[in-house]
Parts: structure tokens; C-alpha cells; sequence
């Protein structure tokens, strides 16, 4: 599921983001199928390991333990300015999180979407100022549905 600024984009608030961040089931045969897909678009790290150590659930958590690292970055070498973050942990049960995802179509794709209860909760767990403005604004736009109700 997109995550972070482009789902907060998706819900309709404009800001600039420099990364794409999605959380993904972090199951074997998931992970197996992402880094076949990684592979294929040429995506690489940006930490000197290889792509199927995402895979190694042990590996996920020294990275997150010992190196803080809460998201697993990938870049195009081709564009460089492309980064790819897939949360090391998920941050809530995705199963039923992933029942009640927002699906957003773009033409022919549906894009899965964090639902904006959950994306508020994973941004209130920072610190940064673009994250309190986001939380401010995506409250909005639910004040705004219910008016709508």
C-alpha cells in the first residue's frame, strides 16, 4: 500500500515529496515476488547489501534495531532522484489494515492506499514539521467527509 506523501497527495492535499514509501505484507512469497519486480525495474539499495536481504526477516530487524533504519531504500540508477522506501516493519495488523485500504484509480491501474485513519496514526509517530501539517490537513479532509455524510 502507497504510504507517507504521495498518499497524502492521492488524498487530494498537494506537497511536494521526494520518495515513493509503501508498506508491504512481509511474507516470503511477497517478498520474493517484490524483489523480482525490483530486479526487473533495475532498482538498487542505497546501503551496500543486496536486494534479497529484504527477504531475511532477521536481517530486517538488525537493520531496524541496531541501525535505526525504518525503511529498506531503493533508487534508479538511470534516476537517481527516484527513491522507493518499503517500511522494514509494518506498522499496524496489514491484513485487516489491507481490507479496508482506499483504492484510487489511475487509469487502467488501481493504487492501493494506506486508509487515512492508519496514515494519520504512522505520521503522528514523527517528529518532522511536514508530517504535523499533514496530520493537520488529512484531519480536514475527514472533518470534511463527515460534513459530507
Amino acid at each position: 500500500m502507497v504510504a507517507g506523501g504521495v498518499a497524502v497527495n492521492l488524498y487530494g492535499i498537494e506537497r511536494a515529496t521526494a520518495d515513493v514509501d509503501i508498506v508491504l505484507k512481509l511474507d516470503r512469497r511477497n517478498l520474493l515476488r517484490f524483489v523480482e519486480v525490483v530486479k526487473k525495474l533495475g532498482l538498487r539499495p542505497k546501503v551496500p547489501v543486496r536486494p534479497e536481504d529484504f527477504i531475511d526477516e532477521g536481517k530486517r530487524k538488525h537493520w531496524l534495531t541496531n541501525k535505526g533504519m525504518r525503511v529498506f531504500s531503493l533508487y534508479d540508477p538511470k534516476n537517481p532522484f527516484f527513491i522507493l522506501d518499503v517500511f522494514v516493519e509494518i506498522p499496524f495488523d496489514f491484513d485487516g489494515v489491507y481490507k479496508r485500504r482506499k483504492k484510487i484509480r489511475f487509469e487502467n491501474t488501481i493504487i492501493p492506499v494506506v486508509p487515512i485513519k492508519e496514515l494519520i496514526q504512522m505520521k503522528q509517530q514523527t517528529s518532522r514539521p511536514q508530517d504535523r501539517a499533514d496530520v493537520f490537513y488529512l484531519k480536514r479532509i475527514m472533518e470534511d467527509w463527515k460534513d459530507e455524510k
